[in-house]
């Protein structure tokens, strides 16, 4: 009679085995699927790489930024995002120059009283007389956890940022008066240039348009400034000379509001130039948080099926590896990314069963759940979890597929895992779902 082995050993096979089934699963759906590089080598640097890019020298590229966060974020846009755009502009509250780069004020033109006297401008008046260096360490890093709420970001950096967004329209047409299109974005966002000059392609250029992803306070509706957004140069002729027309109406607007998106907005929608809701072309998380099923732009445009044009929220460190990717994709495919490529062949290959000090962005809370096999257990007794996440005794799952982020120091300890063997049947029911989806067009 043979004797059962130590329930120990037993344990310690099974895990190895899990471990070993979970990767053979990947494996397989990888192996048909066409493989892209994400290589983490350098980007093809040479004047060759820009060349399919054909009409990004009728584009006018303004980043927008700030002096507290400008020498951590932006270096890494010289070798990726503006690496081959032939005319842009940097805008912070602060002039100065880095790594070779010169940093405009954006603020230079803004009524002297205001800058004078008001209290969004307090931060701006010591900046410009002390640099960084009249901040204390403690009052930077008090700024930099600040957290997100319903009016914004607490912070005196993001409370300025507001008054940027209209002196930028008539800075950027100054500077670049014949451009056929100006792109705005942030220090996080990242453009995709090979598909939005394609998207751009739909739609004429000598007529006023506003493209973005759509957001709404009141009755304002906006293109958020994270995920970038496209004005043609008809509109923002239009936006200028009125708010030419209506400068203390805008700055009164501009002092009772929080989001300087918001208020550009509104002066094109005063001006008659209307936005064109671009969600998902245009969206607003990374691809490693990003829901490719969310039914934010309406059902019938989850972001999954169509072409991606720009990410949002991505850190520094991100930037040379997802710019490496996009090169080789654009180098071995004769057509562009879609966001389903950028989960299968960017994301995906990231999954795993479990991590540790991982917040994959689990929504749904799960009662009476004390342990993370427990809640791995509660995930999977329901036919459409795909994904699940513990800490501190608090369960939550989810229907929605994503990757997430590392849980950083001192921050709450999170352990999140994830139904391998329901991705494959998840992402072939996506794809069933497509039709012909390609571009938000009007």
């Amino acid at each position: 009679m043979f004797s059962p082995l130590p329930s120990l050993f037993s344990r310690s096979i099974y895990r190895v085995l899990a471990v070993v089934l979970v990767f053979f699963l990947l494996q397989q759906y990888l192996y048909f699927r066409k493989s892209v590089s994400v290589s983490e080598g350098k980007l093809q640097e040479d004047a060759r790489s820009c060349d399919s890019l054909k009409g990004l020298e009728d584009v006018f590229v303004v980043l927008r930024t700030g002096a507290t966060e400008a020498p951590k974020k932006l270096p890494v846009h010289f070798t990726t995002t503006l690496r081959c755009v032939p005319h842009y502009a940097i805008y912070s509250d602060y002039e100065e120059d880095i790594e070779g780069h010169h940093i405009h004020n954006a603020l230079d033109e803004v009524n002297p009283e205001i800058i004078a006297t008001h209290p969004d401008f307090e931060y701006y008046r010591r900046l410009q007389v002390g640099g960084r260096e009249a901040f204390t360490d403690q009052e930077l890093a008090q700024w930099a956890a600040a957290k997100n709420t319903n009016g914004g970001r607490d912070s005196p950096g993001w409370r300025l940022d507001k008054w940027k967004f209209l002196p930028l329209a008539e800075k950027a047409l100054l500077q670049q008066p014949d451009a056929k299109w100006y792109i705005f974005i942030e220090s996080d966002t990242y453009m995709l240039w090979q598909t939005l000059l394609e998207w751009l392609s739909h739609f004429d250029s000598s007529k006023p348009h506003y493209l973005g992803m759509q957001m709404q306070i009141g009755d304002v509706v906006f293109a958020y400034g994270g995920a970038g957004f496209a004005i043609s140069n008809p509109a923002l002729k239009k936006v200028v000379e009125h708010r030419r027309g209506n400068l203390n109406f805008y700055d009164d607007f501009t002092s009772g509001h929080w989001a300087g998106d918001c208020v550009l907005g509104k002066a094109l929608a005063d001006a008659g130039v209307n936005l064109l809701w671009s969600f998902p072309t245009l969206s607003g998380d990374q691809p490693a948080d990003m829901d490719f099923n969310t039914s934010f732009g309406g059902q019938d445009k989850k972001p999954w099926c169509y072409f991606a044009t720009s990410y949002h929220h991505l850190p520094p460190a991100e930037y040379p590896k997802f710019a490496k990717f996009e090169q080789n994709w654009n180098q071995e495919n004769a057509f562009r990314l879609r966001h389903r490529d950028v989960f299968r062949f960017y994301v995906l290959p990231r999954f795993s069963s479990e991590r540790d000090e991982w917040d994959n962005l689990s929504d749904v809370d799960q009662s009476e759940v004390k342990s993370i096999e427990d809640c791995r257990k509660t995930c999977e007794s329901q036919p459409d979890c795909l994904q699940f996440s513990f800490s501190r005794e608090s369960c939550k799952t989810s229907t929605g597929l994503k990757l997430g982020h590392h849980i950083f120091e001192n921050a709450e300890r999170v352990k999140s895992g994830w139904i391998v063997d329901r991705i494959k049947d998840y992402t072939e029911r996506m794809d069933g779902s497509c039709g012909h989806k390609d571009w938000v067009l009007p």
